[in-house]
């Protein structure tokens, strides 16, 4: 049976508006409007990259090109005055969910490892994320090299109420690249290895949607 990595056309939609439906309604730490989840205009500026099994898709992880300070921050719900050097565009990864079937083989880290990989290949210098303290993937993303900022206003303005810390957390691409890409890969599981990058990387687009 196959097992493929690539960037999400319509045909994968459906599936992953489900998967994202199923795995937010188990969230801890933070509550979600799940119908906000569905696919709407910010997902078709995106790049959503989906991982599948035969024809089951078992995880998804969405990057977003962002150029506009204004548009993050709204994103980020906080100022960006956090001690980060900020260079345009940045890379904002969320939207992420596997099957519970196969939280165990380190899906998030290997679609983070494409998406660090996608970042190299266009020369972003700056990959975002935001989770809630105590995320399981919270000292991961330390021994990658990211810097963790607290959003100290929290989730409150959008379709997400946060009940723990919110971090923000930022990867210098010029200084820990190379670093984040070789933990990712000495990290993967043997289940997870046996996933093969179909296609080539799409060309830059900007998200202009909330």
């Amino acid at each position: 049976m196959s097992h493929k990595i690539g960037f999400a056309t319509s045909q994968q939609q459906s599936q992953i508006e489900s998967l994202r439906l199923q795995e937010y309604a188990q969230a801890k730490g933070y509550s979600v409007d799940l119908t906000t989840l569905k696919w709407k205009a910010s997902d078709e500026d995106s790049f959503v990259m989906y991982a599948q099994i035969g024809e089951t898709l078992v995880s998804t992880m969405r990057g977003e090109i962002i150029n506009d300070q204004s548009l993050l921050e709204k994103k980020l719900e906080c100022p960006l005055d956090f001690k980060a050097k900020l260079e345009w565009p940045v890379l904002l990864l969320s939207r992420a969910a596997t099957l519970k079937s196969h939280q165990s083989i380190g899906m998030n880290l290997l679609l983070r490892y494409w998406f660090l990989k996608f970042a190299d290949f266009h020369q972003i210098p700056l990959v975002l994320g935001t989770f809630v303290d105590g995320s399981p993937r919270q000292n991961t993303l330390l021994k990658m090299g990211y810097q963790f900022f607290e959003n100290k206003l929290g989730w409150q303005q959008s379709t997400y109420r946060s009940h723990r810390p919110v971090i923000i957390a930022a990867l210098n691409m010029k200084t820990h690249g190379v670093q984040a890409q070789d933990f990712c890969k000495a990290q993967l599981s043997t289940d997870a290895q046996q996933f093969n990058f179909k296609g080539n990387f799409p060309e830059l687009r900007y998200v202009r949607n909330i």
